[in-house]
């Protein structure tokens, strides 16, 4: 999964169970993510340094740290960061006390490249491996400085199963044993699973016939805004998401109907 959406990615908080009330819209049915039609990259990373510390901000995400394996509170969670060598270290990060992934972070030779490869196993089953490569835009030698995602490879996208329900949407994603239901009402929705951090929750406002808008918060605060649209044909969905408080470009999904 995405780095540090791994814990709250795009539809973690958007999954649910499947129920019908009215007639299918351009948004029900399964849906696959396209890796090659997506644009998952632009987003920036930068890792100051604080004393005996280290402070890691991006993506809607900052929190300080030590590299001896010690657990510091996230925004989403928890993060252990251990030092395995003077180029590479090891992220834990783990959702309401449960292991949700491991990043290892590693520092190319001339200091210029910085590659994060994210495992963990669904909750659903199977598992993901997923890997961004950052190229330096501040700072001269080792992890502190700026770092901007040019490449982004990810492995196995889960389905996303979507369903009708009145003015509303349900979404299903069994890969992680996601669940919720929402409203084109600008409510919170219901959402559940067991990687769900505390305080997260998300709101639906209709934009179109073959659109809508997602604002997602964690602890009442925006975390990202995101827009789906289903093509004329029905054949694909496209969705274009910007996180909150940064000034990283938008990403963009292609899901196409299966």
């Amino acid at each position: 999964m995405k780095l540090f959406l791994k814990a709250i990615s795009l539809t973690v908080v958007l999954g649910a169970a499947s129920f019908a009330f009215a007639a299918d819209t351009p948004f029900a049915g399964t849906w696959k993510l396209n890796l090659d039609k997506s644009k998952l990259i632009g987003d920036t990373v930068k890792f100051t340094s604080a004393g005996e510390t280290m402070r890691i901000t991006g993506s809607g995400e900052s929190y300080e740290f030590k590299t001896d394996g010690s657990e510091n509170k996230t925004r989403f969670g928890t993060a252990a960061w251990k030092k395995i060598d003077d180029k590479s270290w090891e992220e834990t990060d783990k959702v309401n006390g449960h292991l949700d992934s491991k990043t290892t972070w590693t520092l190319a030779g001339d200091g210029k490249t910085l590659t994060a490869r994210s495992t963990g196993d669904k909750p659903g089953g199977g598992s993901f491996d997923d890997t961004s490569i950052y190229v330096r835009t501040a700072g001269t030698q080792g992890l502190a400085g700026t770092w901007k995602d040019k490449e982004y490879k990810g492995s196995s996208p889960s389905l996303l199963v979507m369903s009708d329900i009145e003015n509303g949407l349900s979404v299903e994603e069994p890969d992680f044993k996601l669940k919720a239901t929402g409203k084109f009402d600008g409510k919170p929705g219901n959402v559940e699973g067991p990687t769900i951090p505390q305080g997260a929750s998300f709101s639906l406002a209709k934009t179109g016939a073959r659109s809508f808008k997602m604002t997602r918060t964690q602890s009442g605060k925006p975390f990202d805004m995101s827009t789906w649209t289903v093509s004329e044909d029905g054949k694909s969905m496209t969705v274009v998401s910007r996180t909150a408080g940064t000034t990283d470009p938008p990403t963009t999904e292609v899901f196409e109907k299966q």
